[in-house]
C-alpha cells in the first residue's frame, strides 16, 4: 500500500482510532492549537461584518437586499441566538440603506472582508501545517493559496444560499402536499450539513502543505468537525440560554464577545478534525511500516 493509500482508506481497526485519538490529544498540547484556532477566530470577525455588507451589496445587484434577511432565517437553527440576533440584526440595517450609499461602501468592505477572511485562512493553514510537521508556504505561493482557499469557502456558502431561495420555490410547485413543509425543513438541515461537509473537505485537502498524502475529500476528521461542530452549537447555545449572560458583564458589546467564542469553537474543531486525519494516516503508517513522507521542499512551494 503507499503513502497516499494510508490516507485514503477509512482504518478498521479500533486500535488505529484509539491510538489517533490518544495522540490527538497530546498533539493538542504539543501544537498550541486552543491559541492559533484564536488567532483564526480573531481575523474571522473582522471578516464578518464586512462580508456581510458586501454580500448584502451584491445580493442587491441580482434581487432585493430584504431577501437575503429572509434567507438568514434558514440558518437559524444551526447557530447561537445571541450570533443570528447580531447578524440579522445587522442585515436588517444593511438591508435598508440607501443602494448608492451600500454600493460604493461595499468596494471597501469587500476588500476588506476579504483581507480578513483570507488572514484567517492563512492561520488555519498554518495550524494544519504545524499538525502534520509540514513547512509553511512562503511568499506569494502563500497568499495565492489562501486568497483561492478563501474564495472556493466563500463560493460554498453563496451556492448554499443560492439553493436555499431556488429549491423551496420548486418545491411549491410539486404536488408534495402536507410534505411540502418537511421538505422544506429538510433541505434547511440537508444545507447546512453539507456546507459544513464540502467547506471542511476544502480545508482539510487543500489547506496542509502536503505531497501526495492529501486526505480524502470525505474523511474522519470531516465527518467529526461536523458531528461535533453542530453539538458544540447547541450545546453552546444551551449555555448561553440557561447559563450565561454576557451583556451583564460585558455590556453593549456582550453578542460580539459570544460570537467570537462561538467562532473560536469552530475553529478549534476544525483542527481537531485535522488532528485526527493526520493522526490516523500515522496510526496507519506505523501499522504498515511505511516511513514517514518526506516534508513538501520549500523551494517547490
Amino acid at each position: 500500500m503507499t503513502q497516499s493509500e494510508t490516507n485514503n482508506v477509512p482504518p478498521k481497526d479500533p486500535a488505529l482510532w484509539w491510538r489517533a485519538i490518544r495522540h490527538v490529544v497530546r498533539l493538542n498540547d504539543e501544537k498550541h492549537l486552543g491559541l492559533i484556532a484564536a488567532g483564526v477566530a480573531f481575523y474571522a470577525i473582522l471578516a464578518v461584518f464586512p462580508g456581510i455588507a458586501a454580500t448584502i451589496a451584491l445580493w442587491g445587484i441580482v434581487g432585493d437586499p430584504a431577501l437575503a434577511l429572509q434567507q438568514m432565517e434558514e440558518f437559524q437553527a444551526l447557530i447561537p441566538a445571541d450570533v443570528y440576533a447580531l447578524l440579522s440584526a445587522q442585515l436588517l440595517k444593511l438591508a435598508t440603506t440607501d443602494g448608492l450609499t451600500l454600493g460604493w461602501a461595499s468596494l471597501l468592505s469587500f476588500g476588506f472582508a476579504l483581507w480578513s477572511a483570507r488572514a484567517g485562512v492563512a492561520a488555519l493553514m498554518q495550524g494544519l501545517n504545524a499538525i502534520y510537521d509540514a513547512p509553511n508556504r512562503s511568499g506569494l505561493s502563500h497568499y495565492i493559496r489562501a486568497f483561492l482557499l478563501t474564495l472556493s469557502l466563500i463560493g460554498v456558502v453563496l451556492t448554499a444560499m443560492a439553493c436555499i431561495v431556488v429549491v423551496p420555490v420548486i418545491l411549491a410547485f410539486l404536488p408534495l402536499g402536507p410534505w411540502a413543509n418537511f421538505g422544506v425543513e429538510l433541505l434547511r438541515w440537508g444545507v447546512g450539513i453539507g456546507v459544513l461537509l464540502i467547506g471542511f473537505a476544502l480545508i482539510y485537502r487543500l489547506g496542509p502543505n502536503l505531497s501526495g498524502q492529501r486526505p480524502r475529500l470525505i474523511s474522519p476528521g470531516a465527518a467529526f468537525a461536523v458531528i461535533f461542530w453542530l453539538a458544540a452549537s447547541t450545546g453552546f447555545s444551551v449555555y448561553l440560554q440557561n447559563f450565561g449572560n454576557y451583556n451583564e458583564i460585558y455590556g453593549s458589546i456582550g453578542a460580539v464577545i459570544v460570537m467570537l467564542m462561538w467562532l473560536f469553537i469552530s475553529a478549534y474543531l476544525v483542527l481537531l478534525g485535522g488532528a485526527l486525519n493526520a493522526e490516523l494516516a500515522r496510526a496507519r503508517r506505523a501499522k504498515l511500516s511505511i516511513p514517514e513522507p518526506p516534508a513538501t521542499s520549500t523551494q517547490s512551494r
